[in-house]
């Protein structure tokens, strides 16, 4: 069972609170099973007058007292309990974000979102119920189950236990043909859930996008049919699960009555007394909660088996990026490139083949070409966010698989093509990588990141809050805040894909004069714009993940090859007027 292999090491782990939290549970159900032999004995004094008003007060005040001892005990197993399935699902939480943090961009290119996000609450709830409530009605429903028929059995009378028990067999039966069913419904909520998760989050996403194209009516139908697909999902489950009560109540209807022919025909006949029918009663009313604690715990194991499935395929997803590496420190930022052939997976053409390349500390690189050339396909390589398996990679020397993946990012600066930002305030977004930066190097790093007029028009300055995915902020706008924070950062290295797509040609110059500023850094610039490398002190042009040319700007005018023909066709759209 997928449940019980995640529930195995958590329950070792937590054995000390388990084994208090049974042990406590053992005292309850003895003191339960106390309550109907006493009260029988109290009938069977009363019948033959054994007792009196003194006796009968002073078996009231004990009967009180154990109710209240049960009522504590009840209170304590309970914190223990799910105390530990809390941490379970703490634990669970932390397990799937670090996994996560370990998968490469590939796995989140063939995985929805939305899906992901309900494996991480929905299935993970289900599974820390299953821990929590689970095991509180498996133990309790068994331990009862095992008190009150040793009671009936062996204490009161076999005979009439064995006549009252018959109807269970077949509650038994009942109940697997039952829960088989749920878990097979469950895991299709679970699948809708995630299916209109995912759905959900693409429409909030893309909310502007649906309005500018006419679109809201549309997905206002998807999303209904989406929904309803959920709900019938759910209607399944919930149908499958009321089947229990049913179950339950035929089976204890058949031992109730069972009860009543026979145990008048064996108190008439001598064999027992009206204080031991009586206690047989109360037990056989106590054996509802064990047959509800079973229905019960089939359907939250099932609802857990079935989420637990969908944890163990995600936590078992292929890590291509391994952090074995042993070396904290770089000697030096010098980069030495020999890429053989470097293909994505599923992919079926190469996206860089014989590229050689050393960048030299503090040297400016520009990386030009066309799209699916393979410029952000270098950038990957750099970071390790794909493994290179023909070729190598080498920093200071050492190849980047010997360095902790820590160490080795926190030499790079990167800005991405489509940056991310975070719902923070500008100044948290900015000092993302130095959280103890002073606001007076915040502002110095907008600045030089041509921010610093923007920032004088935002209500709150640095404490202005830019909302999801820096929402409220423009384009070029986001670039130049991600600029702003690879600026901040003291890395070495500073890798900028695309960064200046969105902006204007001023806005451009100013960016490219800070970058020119940066000569203690080594700097990568990809960019389809050949005008943001025309200074870089070295241009590599990629065609199909191939460098066709090599060189400085204006030798490479000079051969009047590929890179000319791209600079030519870039200033004729440049100069050309609009008729």
């Amino acid at each position: 069972m997928a449940l019980r292999r995640l529930l195995l090491d958590f329950l070792a782990t937590h054995r000390r609170a388990y084994l208090l939290a049974i042990t406590t549970l053992l005292a309850v159900g003895l003191l339960n099973m106390a309550l109907p032999w006493w009260a029988g004995q109290i009938i069977d004094d009363l019948n033959e007058k054994r007792i009196g008003m003194p006796g009968l007060w002073r078996s009231a005040a004990v009967l009180v007292a154990v109710a209240l001892a049960m009522y504590g005990l009840r209170y304590l197993w309970r914190m223990l309990l799910f105390g530990a399935s809390y941490q379970l699902g703490v634990a669970l939480r932390d397990r799937f974000y670090e996994k996560l943090t370990r998968l490469d961009p590939g796995f989140f290119q063939q995985r929805r979102s939305g899906d992901l996000l309900a494996r991480s609450t929905q299935d993970i709830d289900a599974v820390e119920v299953a821990a929590g409530e689970g095991v509180l009605s498996s133990v309790d429903g068994a331990l009862t189950l095992l008190l009150v028929l040793s009671m009936m059995i062996l204490v009161i009378d076999a005979p009439l236990a064995l006549i009252a028990l018959i109807p269970f067999p077949f509650m038994a039966w009942g109940f697997y043909r039952v829960a088989s069913r749920v878990q097979g419904y469950f895991g299709q909520s679970l699948e809708c859930f995630s299916a209109l998760n995912d759905r959900t989050q693409e429409a909030i996403a893309g909310l502007r996008l649906l309005r500018q194209h006419s679109m809201i009516e549309d997905e206002i139908e998807d999303f209904d049919r989406r929904a309803e697909a959920h709900a019938r999902a759910n209607y399944q489950v919930q149908r499958m699960e009321a089947r229990y009560d049913p179950v339950v109540f035929l089976a204890l209807g058949s031992a109730t009555l069972a009860t009543i022919v026979a145990g008048s025909w064996r108190y008439l006949s001598g064999a027992i007394t009206l204080g031991e029918l009586t206690s047989f009663t109360l037990y056989l009313v106590q054996l509802i909660w064990p047959m509800f604690a079973l229905g019960w715990c089939l359907n939250i194991l099932q609802r857990g088996e079935a989420a637990a499935r969908r944890l163990i395929e995600f936590f078992h997803e292929r890590e291509t990026i391994t952090d074995e590496g042993t070396l904290t420190k770089v000697s030096s930022p010098t980069l030495h490139i020999n890429v053989e052939t470097f293909t994505y997976p599923l992919a079926s053409t190469p996206s860089i083949s014989e590229l050689n390349l050393t960048i030299a500390p503090g040297e400016s690189v520009g990386i030009v070409g066309a799209t699916g050339s393979g410029k952000s396909t270098l950038i990957r390589l750099l970071l390790r966010q794909y493994p290179l398996t023909h070729g190598t990679i080498t920093l200071g020397e050492q190849s980047l698989g010997d360095y902790q993946l820590d160490a080795l990012r926190a030499m790079y600066a990167y800005v991405p093509q489509d940056p991310y930002l975070f719902a923070a305030t500008l100044g948290e977004n900015v000092a993302l990588g130095v959280p103890h930066a002073s606001d007076e190097d915040i502002r110095g790093a907008l600045s030089a990141a041509a921010f610093g007029p923007d920032l004088e028009r935002l209500p709150d300055g640095l404490d202005t809050r830019i909302g999801e995915r820096g929402v409220t902020l423009s384009g070029g706008q986001r670039q130049r805040v991600a600029l702003a924070r690879a600026l901040l950062s003291p890395a070495p290295i500073l890798l900028l894909d695309d960064t200046l797509s969105a902006v204007d040609q001023t806005t451009e110059q100013q960016l490219l004069t800070t970058l020119e500023a940066e000569r203690e850094r080594t700097c990568l610039i990809v960019s389809h714009r050949l005008s943001a490398v025309r200074h870089a002190d070295h241009i590599v042009v990629l065609d199909q993940g191939r460098a066709v040319e090599q060189g400085r700007h204006e030798a490479l005018l000079a051969r009047d090859g590929h890179y000319a023909r791209l600079w030519q066709e870039q200033q004729m759209r440049t100069t050309e007027k609009p008729s």
